[in-house]
C-alpha cells in the first residue's frame, strides 16, 4: 500500500505549493482542492483511474477542485463510476458548483455521492471545524490510517486514529499562534500531538501545513523517525 502525496498545504497557500490532498494506491484520493488534477497529472496518474474521493469537508481547499475531475472525465470519456464521499451536502453542492460553472449539459457526470456513511473500508468520523467536516479511517490491505480532516483536538479523532498504522493530522500552527488556532478551528503542534499520543497511532504525518508548521514538520522528522514529512511516497 502507497500514500502518495499530491499536496501538503493550508489555505494559507505560497508559490511552489499546493493544498493538501494525497492518494492511496493512485486511485483513491483525499480531498480535492483547486489544481489537483494537474497534481494527478504531474505523477502520471490518469483522473479517469481514480476510484474514490473522500473530501472532508467543503471549504475551497478541499473540494473546489471536484469540478475539474468531473471536466477532465468527461472530455476524455471515462467509462468507470467515481464514489464521492463526504459530509452531508456535498452532493448538492457539487451539483450547485458544476452548475455555476457552466458545465456543459453535454458531460455526463457519473458519479454516486455517499455523505456521512461508511463505504466499504472507509469509516467517517466527525472532527471539529468551523464546518461539518469528516475525518477518515481507512483499514485497507491489513493496514489502518487515519486523516483527520480540518479540526482543533478532538477526542472523537482520537477514537477514529486508535492504534492507526499512519495518523495523517493537520498542524496548521505552531504553538505560538494558538490563539489563532483557536479562532479558526484548527490544530496547533501540541492538539497534533496530544492526538497522535492518545490515540496510539504508530506513525504521525503533519499535513495542512503553513510555512512555520513547514519548518517545524521538517524539523520533528528529522529528530523522530515516527514522525514523517509530507512528500513523496510512503510505503506501508
Amino acid at each position: 500500500m502507497n500514500l502518495r502525496f499530491l499536496g501538503k498545504w493550508s489555505s494559507n497557500i505560497v508559490r511552489g505549493e499546493r493544498n493538501i490532498s494525497f492518494a492511496l494506491d493512485d486511485k483513491i484520493v483525499f480531498d480535492f482542492g483547486p489544481h489537483t488534477v494537474e497534481s494527478l497529472l504531474d505523477f502520471n496518474i490518469d483522473p479517469r483511474k481514480i476510484e474514490i474521493v473522500a473530501i472532508t469537508h467543503m471549504h475551497l481547499d478541499h473540494f473546489s477542485g471536484l469540478p475539474e475531475l468531473f471536466w477532465y472525465r468527461a472530455i476524455h470519456n471515462a467509462q468507470n463510476k467515481l464514489i464521492v464521499l463526504g459530509p452531508e451536502g456535498i452532493k448538492n453542492n457539487t451539483e450547485k458548483l458544476l452548475k455555476t460553472l457552466q458545465t456543459p449539459k453535454e458531460f455526463k457526470v457519473n458519479a454516486e455521492f455517499v455523505e456521512d456513511k461508511k463505504y466499504d473500508f472507509i469509516m467517517p468520523f466527525r472532527a471539529r471545524h468551523l464546518v461539518i467536516d469528516n475525518g477518515y479511517r481507512v483499514d485497507y490491505k491489513g493496514k489502518t490510517i487515519f486523516y483527520s480532516g480540518d479540526t482543533a483536538y478532538s477526542q472523537n479523532v482520537v477514537k477514529g486514529a486508535e492504534e492507526a498504522d499512519i495518523l495523517l493530522h493537520e498542524m496548521t500552527y505552531t504553538d505560538e499562534k494558538k490563539k489563532e488556532a483557536d479562532f479558526w478551528k484548527h490544530s496547533t503542534y501540541s492538539s497534533t500531538m496530544n492526538v497522535f499520543e492518545e490515540s496510539h497511532a504508530k506513525r504521525l504525518v503533519p499535513v495542512h501545513l503553513s510555512i512555520e508548521s513547514n519548518k517545524l514538520a521538517a524539523r520533528l522528522s528529522k529528530s523522530n523517525k515516527n514522525i514523517l514529512y509530507p512528500s513523496g511516497i510512503i510505503r506501508l
